[in-house]
């Protein structure tokens, strides 16, 4: 009964709004664009329309087809349409929010995080105010944003600044209209939420490294009494073949990266560069094997590394992992090399030079944002793989027992044991891996960030 009476009330205010939008354009036609009784008259159904054609047109060089045009079905049907997802669009928003400060007059810990939302949203919108309003008056850089850190300070500031720049009152007054200050209340809401869902995660897992407990999840963000007993864990217990894992990963990272961003990039420069039988046919294969996700020959896999006696060793599944990273980066690198004009390969042919030349002194500096790209996705694929290492490395190696199967493993194998048995969880030893094989790949991210960026928008302009 109230979801039926929850979408009678979303279909009356979808008509009235509508209703509104296209009365009030007939209005702002005839010349009352900033006629406020009119604009709530409009809003009224059936009266609001009667009174708004009855009015006076005050332009007269606007004809009757125009007006004609506004109630036309395809006019009609688009600011209808228009309407619907504006208030689907508002009802999903309003909905969860609805829920939270509903839940916070009955939970205190909820209403201290929406409390602290709100302070910190006034706090974002109050600093983009102040900022913006000494950009109207001539002021720029880093002073206005920490001034306008100071609550109420910095508007009284900059309204006692003289100005530097000749900007009209108007113009300055429109910094505080509430058109303004909501949009500027929406973009911070957004921004401080995705804040809020990026960082509160991170900042659990810390707390969860340092928790002194073992078998159970803690319910807080960050415990009372830290501890480093996770690390040493790690590092000291015998349970424990962390360094070996690490280890592991990181040969198969490396030779993956190296062995298959050589292949690829070579593999990639014969099919952009060169013209031979059957290479429209094999880039539409190559193509047609990306769609098909690995584990569909999961089964195949096993049964060949068994046939060869490859099961339990980690360095064999580079195999895999350059072998399944060929078809999507061959088609990137082979649309970041088309691009490069062929009239470079020419004039280095007339200077002499031969095709390996080429390749090595033009193509490969050329293509250094591409090749970053796919040699750090490359070097990553193995960290974050758990389904091809815990498929293939359970099984003890030619000549190792059972109990060595755990110094076959790789990370993700090796650090999902911590919170997968039946007994022996430690919860903390599993944060505390987590965060040590993330900082690296963070790093790595980072100083390689314009790269990939490169490479990602360069890479997928051609193919």
């Amino acid at each position: 009964m109230e979801i039926l009476i929850l979408l009678i009330l979303f279909v009356v205010v979808w008509a009235i709004t509508s209703n509104y939008f296209i009365i009030h354009d007939i209005a702002k036609k005839k010349g009352y664009e900033h006629n406020r009784k009119i604009q709530l008259i409009s809003m009224l159904p059936f009266y609001g329309n009667n009174y708004v054609k009855k009015l006076p047109n005050l332009k007269p060089n606007i004809t009757k087809e125009e007006f004609d045009y506004l109630l036309s079905p395809e006019v009609v049907l688009k600011k209808i349409g228009f309407v619907f997802l504006a208030l689907l669009i508002l009802t999903l928003i309003l909905i969860p929010v609805s829920v939270i400060v509903y839940v916070s007059f009955k939970n205190n810990f909820v209403r201290t995080l929406m409390i602290t939302f709100i302070v910190i949203l006034v706090f974002l919108v109050h600093q983009g105010l102040v900022v913006e309003y000494a950009m109207k008056k001539g002021y720029e850089g880093i002073e206005p944003g920490l001034i306008g850190l100071i609550p109420i300070y910095g508007f009284i500031h900059y309204a006692n600044s003289p100005k530097r720049r000749n900007t009209s009152k108007l113009s300055i007054r429109a910094t505080f209209t509430i058109k303004n200050i909501l949009i500027k209340l929406l973009i911070n809401a957004e921004l401080t939420l995705l804040v809020i869902v990026v960082l509160v995660p991170v900042i659990y897992i810390f707390g969860m490294a340092f928790s002194p407990g073992t078998s159970t999840i803690p319910n807080t963000i960050w415990p009372s009494n830290p501890t480093w007993n996770g690390f040493d864990y790690l590092f000291n217990s015998p349970d424990s073949n962390f360094g070996k894992w690490y280890v592991n990963t990181l040969i198969i990272a490396f030779i993956n990266m190296i062995v298959g961003t050589i292949i690829i990039t070579g593999a990639s420069y014969v099919f952009a560069r060169y013209s031979f039988k059957g290479k429209k046919a094999g880039l539409l294969t190559i193509l047609v094997l990306q769609a098909f996700p690995s584990f569909m020959g999961l089964i195949a896999m096993y049964v060949l590394f068994w046939k060869f006696g490859l099961l339990g060793q980690p360095l064999y599944l580079t195999i895999l992992y350059i072998g399944g990273a060929i078809p999507g980066n061959l088609w990137l690198i082979k649309g970041f090399l088309s691009q490069i004009p062929r009239d470079l390969d020419e004039s280095a042919m007339i200077d002499g030079a031969s095709k390996v030349k080429i390749f090595i002194h033009i193509i490969l500096p050329l293509s250094v944002p591409i090749l970053t790209f796919v040699a750090v996705s490359m070097f990553m694929a193995p960290w974050m793989d758990y389904m091809l290492p815990g498929y293939l490395l359970n099984v003890p190696a030619p000549g190792n027992s059972l109990d060595q199967v755990q110094e076959q493993w790789t990370l993700a194998v090796g650090i999902f044991s911590f919170i997968n048995g039946q007994y022996d969880l430690n919860y903390p030893a599993f944060a505390a891996a987590a965060l040590i094989v993330g900082v690296p790949i963070a790093v790595i991210y980072m100083v390689f960030q314009r790269y990939l960026i490169e490479g990602i928008m360069a890479g997928a302009t051609k193919g």
